[in-house]
């Protein structure tokens, strides 16, 4: 089956992601999250890898812990280089870190650090599903024309 939406958090929100993770999969959106995902005595770095290469939608739990998670700001970067469409939760009042506002500073976010977890956690379930609807060409898909197709100035 393939994967349709990657988890990135620090694991000091796990709470949260696994609430996150276990609403997008009531409404039959299938999620990769570690370490839940990674088959024991995979490595950690090509089951990410993996997964990343297989998922349609990569949602990043944007925390202070997680703006400042080496491992989180690795998964953004590959996320972005993929050019896979990535999709912000933000949880607290985090200000980013230059790296993450490299990253992620030019999409539109759910603010869920100011109103009811339940209630944020419907629109970024209904977000989801409109942006697996949408098409999307990842990076490693992208066609090149041939020579010929160029046109001349």
């Amino acid at each position: 089956m393939k994967n349709k939406v990657f988890i990135s958090y620090s694991t000091k929100d796990a709470d949260v992601a696994n609430a996150v993770c276990k609403a997008l999969e009531a409404e039959d959106v299938f999620c990769w999250i570690a370490p839940r995902d990674i088959l024991p005595g995979e490595e950690y770095a090509d089951a990410i890898i993996e997964a990343l290469n297989t998922c349609q939608l990569f949602l990043v739990i944007l925390s202070e812990e997680s703006n400042s998670s080496p491992q989180v700001r690795r998964e953004v970067e590959r996320a972005v280089s993929k050019n896979l469409s990535i999709l912000t939760f933000l949880i607290d009042s985090t200000i980013l870190s230059k790296a993450m506002e490299y990253y992620l500073s030019n999409r539109h976010w759910l603010d869920a650090s100011n109103t009811a977890f339940s209630k944020q956690l419907q629109s970024l379930t209904a977000a989801v599903h409109k942006l697996l609807e949408q098409p999307s060409t990842p990076l490693n898909e992208t066609r090149i024309p041939e020579p010929n197709e160029v046109s001349a100035p």
